[in-house]
């Protein structure tokens, strides 16, 4: 018996070696995300185990504001990160070096919504709305929602930094901005508290990308197989996602220390209807990014019609399952 046990201690301290080992060779990577749930397929090739078939051991790291997560990128510190197209494609037109690679959906479900004492999209004139950064995902939600009902946000609004959606929903409770634009998530209790909602982005045939995989061309060129490894298991994630909704509730709930409920339900059906198969970055997203730039500051000419400056489709279409 005694060598039966001694027999079991060893196999067992073998298999414990052998994991951490693996463990160890697995290259680390931290990878920024917001709690969007469009970083869905990050998380859940975390937990199913893809990144690690693909020899990642990726740490998602929250980080708010694409402005921030953008910086880490070109500063080096983070090598893959999820980005709005917006800080993405602002930051280009500075001359930094940082490039599209795969944007999960071509546009959030989002809403413009306003506080119940606003009767027209009129009344939102002078007051305050509130956005997470300037030239973030929500910034442009937000300024082409308005537009769509004839305000200007930047010469009729005033538009205060808040930090994040849960900063955003308390001003828009207490009174301090008067509109917001939000995803789902965020909007579903106002909407059932029957707060007027001027816009609804999903019937528009607005194209933002927002969440993209990101990086660095300097990075694609020097650790191509990193690349390709995330994007392989990136993929098999969304697909995973479309095909079993359930474990995408689950791996929200986990990631984003929520609570199940009908709401979130909701808020997962709509963003996984929007998930592409092949999360290619849409070159009118870019386009429509770089005219609502143009509208702000200058932008030279010679960026418009180039989406390839702005996104690297090679790495994609490498990960994708031949046919």
């Amino acid at each position: 018996m005694k060598n039966l046990l001694r027999i079991f201690f060893i196999a067992y301290l073998l298999l414990f070696v052998h994991l951490s080992a693996q463990a160890q060779e697995l290259h680390r990577i931290l990878y920024g995300v917001s709690t969007s749930f469009s970083h869905l397929p990050v998380w859940v090739a975390q937990d199913t185990g893809l990144f690690a078939k693909n020899g990642l051991n990726i740490e998602p790291v929250q980080i708010r504001g694409g402005a921030v997560s953008t910086m880490a990128i070109m500063s080096g510190q983070s090598v893959l990160s999820g980005v709005g197209a917006g800080s993405v494609v602002a930051a280009r037109v500075e001359g930094g070096d940082i490039v599209l690679l795969a944007c999960p959906a071509d546009l959030e479900p989002v809403y413009l919504i306003a506080r119940p004492e606003i009767k027209s999209a009129a009344g939102l004139k002078g007051k305050a709305a509130g956005i997470t950064r300037r030239n973030s995902s929500i910034h442009f939600y937000l300024r082409s929602a308005l537009r769509m009902v004839g305000v200007d946000s930047d010469k009729e609004m005033t538009l205060l930094q808040l930090g994040g959606s849960p900063e955003i929903t308390s001003a828009l409770e207490s009174g301090r901005i008067a509109a917001a634009a939000l995803t789902i998530k965020d909007i579903l209790p106002f909407m059932q508290r029957g707060w007027p909602v001027l816009v609804d982005l999903s019937k528009s045939d607005l194209v933002y990308p927002s969440s993209c995989v990101t990086s660095t061309r300097a990075f694609v060129k020097t650790d191509p197989k990193t690349v390709l490894a995330f994007l392989n298991a990136y993929v098999s994630a969304i697909h995973l996602i479309k095909k079993d909704q359930k474990l995408a509730e689950r791996t929200l709930v986990k990631w984003l220390k929520a609570k199940a409920s009908a709401n979130l339900t909701k808020s997962i059906e709509a963003f996984v209807r929007l998930f592409k198969p092949v999360p290619n970055v849409p070159d009118q997203g870019i386009e429509n990014i770089l005219n609502d730039l143009a509208r702000q500051r200058p932008v030279p000419k010679e960026l418009f019609g180039h989406p390839e400056l702005f996104r690297d489709n090679g790495p994609l279409e490498r990960a994708l399952p031949k046919s």
